[in-house]
């Protein structure tokens, strides 16, 4: 009876696949359909991560006079619909859903990665991943700049597209990003050289897209809006937050600043030239021009309000934040297996060689007992993340 209920799917007429196929609105969802059987993927054309972004190689900005990669991963929830009885998997839990990172290879194969160390995680998954048995929800989209090998390219820090169309065509491309330490600048495609937005102000921490406007934070806790044109116009009142480094989180629908506190101040790097000749080759040839990097001891958040300004944030409820070196974003924990609410992951190293973190870079803000722990000591701080906990059957 099953033979016979699989063979009648698969002779399904084409021109009904092809509508249904019209209808998938995410890459692995298309790869999911595919897997159904034989005729359904020779229907459907297997589908790559650049249809959706062209692919761009860009000029750096001075004075790293070099071609580099526009790059993307998505921050995505990862659901197991149901479990395969005959795979050797630890048995579920009642909500099986966990955050992770999605990453195509040049192969075309997808690889799943940690969302904060981007460390790859396939290797290590204790659960047999069958495209029919799950399912993955876009979270956020995350944009860096990198070499052909992969490696981010120290000195650009936080890209975003713009305009927002990540479909629009090569002549409409173009992205908002911090470069050579709080530069904030432009450059759209054929471009030779980067715009400079804004050039009395060369400490920005950080950019997000929130409500189809682009937003940037300086070190003193300025929020400006990027209008159409490209001018940077001042949106909020100076935070004066003491802390050393400000990321801009969207959360609820409301903007959040999160300022962080560090044991010591961000030295600049001056020499980029000899840092990326350095670092191009050999993620870690850059380490040797490396500074103390201050580690972070607290943390304070604010809320953007129209009306009252700045709002000195006490509990987070059950969201999550995440600053993250490519992008910063926020989860409610009731929508994951574990994981707590009212808190902060994020990671002390900056990047500096563009190689991926380990998980003993990670940090945690309770931000309930304003204490920071290692999540992975913490498998309560652990179990929002793939892989799964081990369940015994």
């Amino acid at each position: 009876m099953g033979k016979h209920i699989s063979s009648r799917w698969a002779d399904l007429p084409k021109e009904l696949l092809e509508m249904i196929g019209k209808c998938l609105d995410s890459r692995v969802d298309v790869l999911r359909f595919r897997s159904v059987c034989t005729s359904w993927r020779a229907t459907i054309p297997l589908p790559s991560f650049d249809q959706e972004i062209p692919p761009v190689i860009l000029k750096l900005p001075r004075p790293i006079s070099a071609e580099s990669i526009l790059s993307h991963t998505t921050i995505c929830r990862l659901e197991i619909l149901h479990q395969n009885p005959a795979a050797s998997s630890p048995v579920l839990p009642s909500k099986p859903c966990w955050l992770t990172e999605v990453e195509e290879t040049r192969r075309g194969q997808l690889q799943l990665l940690h969302p904060v160390s981007h460390q790859e995680l396939v290797s290590r998954s204790p659960i047999e991943l069958n495209l029919l048995d799950f399912h993955f929800v876009p979270v956020i989209k995350a944009f860096r700049v990198t070499w052909g090998n992969g490696v981010s390219v120290f000195g650009v820090n936080k890209v975003v597209l713009f305009p927002f169309s990540a479909s629009c065509n090569k002549d409409e491309f173009g992205i908002l990003a911090i470069y050579h330490g709080g530069k904030l600048g432009y450059w759209k495609y054929g471009d030779k050289e980067w715009t400079l937005l804004d050039d009395t102000n060369f400490e920005y921490d950080d950019i997000i897209a929130y409500k189809e406007q682009f937003y940037v934070v300086d070190r003193w806790g300025t929020v400006s809006w990027i209008d159409s044109a490209l001018k940077v116009v001042q949106y909020s009142p100076s935070l004066y937050g003491c802390g050393g480094k400000k990321n801009l989180v969207e959360s609820c629908g409301d903007l959040y600043v999160v300022d962080r506190y560090l044991d010591g101040r961000v030295k600049a790097v001056e020499d980029y030239e000899n840092v990326v000749a350095a670092g191009r080759n050999n993620p870690y040839g850059a380490s040797r021009y490396r500074k103390t990097f201050p580690k972070a001891f607290d943390f304070r958040v604010y809320r953007l309000d129209e009306d009252w300004g700045w709002v000195d944030v006490k509990s987070l409820g059950d969201r999550v934040f995440f600053l993250g070196n490519d992008c910063s974003f926020s989860v409610s924990s009731r929508d994951f297996y574990g994981g707590k609410g009212n808190c902060i992951y994020f990671t002390d190293d900056d990047n500096f060689t563009g190689a991926r973190l380990s998980d003993a870079s990670i940090g945690v803000f309770q931000l309930g007992e304003g204490i920071i722990e290692k999540p992975a000591t913490l498998p309560e701080y652990c179990d929002i993340f793939w892989p799964p906990p081990l369940t015994s059957n």
